[in-house]
């Protein structure tokens, strides 16, 4: 790691800029930003892997060194695009190189196909729902297909090693300033700059304020713990999204050589995200990995176990109203449908309705806007593509 750190250290001086320029001029910024991937790309591929890695994961960070600058909550908004906008990036440089034949059916092709699809869901969104609720949910999306072939396109440049000691200096920053958030909130806080952050975002006028925000989760959100925790964003400041990313990279670099280790990550990862699907999730993947190992399981059996878990997980969630569960259900009454069209339903959408026509959810309380598919990824898949969405999965 020691002869690679040159490299994260160029990267992340480039993102400051970067986003300096962002901040102070979004056209322009994004002129830098642009002119900077292309020259990367076309010099050295280790530091434009590590630009990438900064951009995409700390895109945040960035965002927050550099709050106080920003004119407008426009000009913050539509700078949280960036991360994405380095995917799409990297995928028409991949298409450039690989020379695309579109006479050929092939799985680029039909990626390609999916991306118009999504593209058609985005216009009909769009006029139904305005800019922000179709947006949204076209670069959720369309992020797994971009990520993917980014991944394709870095596989042919670098060697593992180069990218796994990328991706381990990523997670141990995440890691490390997440459990120094936790012991010291408001002095890791200054040094972020996420004062400014939040009051841009959520109107947070004072560090109390702040505090209060980390401070009021329940732990697990179980409210009889009687336990809050700091459910922190730290480097990435989309906390479940620092969860996830957390625990992948504790089993993927330790498990299951260092238990020891793979058991201190997961305790900072309950004190800083707190989150039972995170947690939920690290087990789940421990349980199935040890089985397989120890009983020598094939893939398909592996499959067959993960869906036997999914299954139990729905039935259980189902029976007691779990909202993500409920989401799922609702949105999947409408898989044989046209769909609604992209910001119809989810968390990142203010819209509340039945049907893409206008006819408004009926009044449930709490559980009103879980109706058409919100609080379930695939549940606002399937409400928002229809019959569409299995061609998605697929």
């Amino acid at each position: 790691m020691n002869n690679n750190i040159l490299y994260h250290i160029i990267a992340f001086g480039l993102g400051i800029f970067v986003f300096f320029t962002l901040a102070i001029n979004p056209f322009w910024g994004l002129a830098t930003f642009l002119i900077t991937t292309v020259y990367l790309a076309g010099i050295n591929s280790k530091l434009f892997f590590s630009f990438f890695l900064q951009v995409v994961f700390f895109q945040n960070t960035f965002i927050g060194l550099t709050a106080g600058l920003y004119k407008t909550d426009i000009d913050f908004k539509v700078v949280h695009g960036v991360g994405f906008l380095a995917t799409v990036l990297v995928f028409v440089i991949y298409l450039v190189e690989e020379k695309v034949n579109l006479r050929k059916l092939t799985f680029l092709n039909s990626s390609l196909g999916l991306f118009l699809l999504l593209l058609i869901y985005f216009i009909f969104g769009l006029s139904q729902y305005g800019l922000q609720n179709s947006a949204a949910y076209f670069r959720l999306f369309s992020v797994p297909i971009t990520m993917f072939f980014c991944g394709l396109y870095f596989s042919k440049k670098l060697s593992k090693s180069f990218f796994d000691t990328s991706l381990k200096f990523i997670f141990l920053a995440c890691a490390i300033v997440a459990f120094l958030q936790v012991l010291f909130p408001l002095k890791v806080g200054l040094l972020l700059n996420e004062l400014a952050y939040y009051r841009l975002k959520n109107g947070i006028d004072s560090w109390s304020e702040l505090r209060q925000h980390y401070g009021s989760w329940p732990l697990f959100n179980i409210s009889w713990f009687k336990i809050n925790g700091l459910r922190v964003g730290s480097l990435i400041k989309s906390v479940i999204s620092l969860g996830y990313f957390i625990c992948i990279f504790t089993l993927y670099f330790y498990y299951p050589r260092k238990k020891m280790t793979v058991f201190l990550l997961l305790i900072i990862v309950v004190l800083s995200v707190n989150s039972k699907g995170v947690i939920f999730f690290t087990f789940l993947a421990i349980i199935i990995f040890s089985l397989k190992r120890r009983f020598r399981l094939s893939f398909d059996a592996i499959i067959s176990l993960y869906v036997f878990f999914v299954v139990l997980t729905i039935i259980v969630g189902f029976n007691y109203h779990n909202e993500h569960i409920i989401g799922l259900i609702s949105g999947s009454d409408y898989i044989l449908s046209l769909g609604n069209g992209l910001g119809f339903s989810g968390n990142l959408s203010s819209v509340s309705l039945k049907s893409w026509n206008g006819d408004a959810l009926k009044d449930l309380g709490y559980w009103t806007r879980f109706q058409n598919g919100s609080e379930s990824v695939f549940g606002v898949l399937f409400s928002s593509l229809g019959i569409f969405s299995i061609l998605y999965i697929s």
